[in-house]
């Protein structure tokens, strides 16, 4: 370094400090950086086209799961399961492989045993068993005949590896039983679906808080968890800041907002 860049050196680092400092100003004005947190049973195909959307918009996406329950502290969207009455999205669940390999509804009865055949359970994911969603499809079963012993809560490697070996039925949704190549039939008595809501927690970006990116990013993230859906299409048009109507909760149908000063309070 010659005499001249010594003497000039400390300057330009006060410099560069500075302009760090500018950047950090305003990214901390404006957040681009969302915590995006959805179930683990969520379909990547579609969670992949969402970050590409969010990428090509120049969002910065933290990915993350959300099977803890709890909405995260900085800015984000996260998705959990929840009661389909007060759900935002509901998907229906099926029976794998389908009974004879038809599509047409099946009721809980056509899984049980048939007489002289050997007994296969019927497998459940962890959290399809968690109450009240645990309960719902136990009073069904017991409505169709089967027996408490038959019905068991597996992982989802085990429980798809059981089925696709033919050793055990499984309810799933359309989507997670075409994931694995499994031939689907819905739930007839009565259907039997999982629910998801979606907590927002402020300050979300301009573009994900009421601007163009909203719509398409709500409806992927639906599809994500409800690809197989027959619950409507969520209302993307709703004003972020609006209040709940007296018959709306912020879990039916719309996101459920959480400001930081409702944080701070709480």
């Amino acid at each position: 370094m010659t005499p001249d860049g010594a003497a000039l050196l400390p300057r330009a680092r006060h410099l560069v400090e500075q302009a760090d400092h500018l950047v950090r100003t305003v990214r901390d004005a404006d957040p681009t950086t969302v915590t995006l947190a959805t179930p683990s049973e969520s379909d990547p195909a579609v969670l992949a086209r969402l970050l590409r959307l969010l990428d090509d918009a120049q969002l910065a996406v933290n990915l993350t799961c959300s099977d803890d329950g709890e909405p995260r502290a900085d800015n984000s969207w996260t998705v959990t399961r929840c009661e389909p009455t007060s759900a935002r999205w509901t998907v229906r669940l099926g029976a794998a492989p389908a009974p004879g390999g038809s599509d047409r509804p099946v009721r809980l009865s056509a899984l049980r045993p048939r007489r002289g055949s050997p007994a296969r359970p019927v497998l459940v994911l962890h959290h399809d068993l968690e109450p009240p969603q645990g309960e719902r499809l136990h009073a069904a079963a017991d409505a169709a005949g089967l027996s408490p012993a038959l019905i068991r809560a597996k992982p989802p490697h085990i429980a798809f590896t059981e089925a696709l070996a033919g050793r055990a039925q499984l309810l799933c949704t359309a989507a997670e039983a075409r994931r694995h190549g499994l031939s689907w039939a819905p739930l007839a008595d009565p259907p039997v679906r999982r629910g998801y809501r979606l907590a927002e927690r402020d300050p979300l970006p301009a573009a994900l808080a009421d601007g163009p990116l909203r719509t398409p990013a709500l409806q992927l993230l639906g599809a994500a968890v409800s690809a197989e859906s027959d619950s409507p299409a969520p209302d993307t048009a709703e004003s972020p800041g609006a209040e709940f109507p007296a018959s709306e909760s912020p879990g039916a149908g719309s996101p459920d907002r959480v400001t930081r000063r409702s944080k701070e309070q709480t």
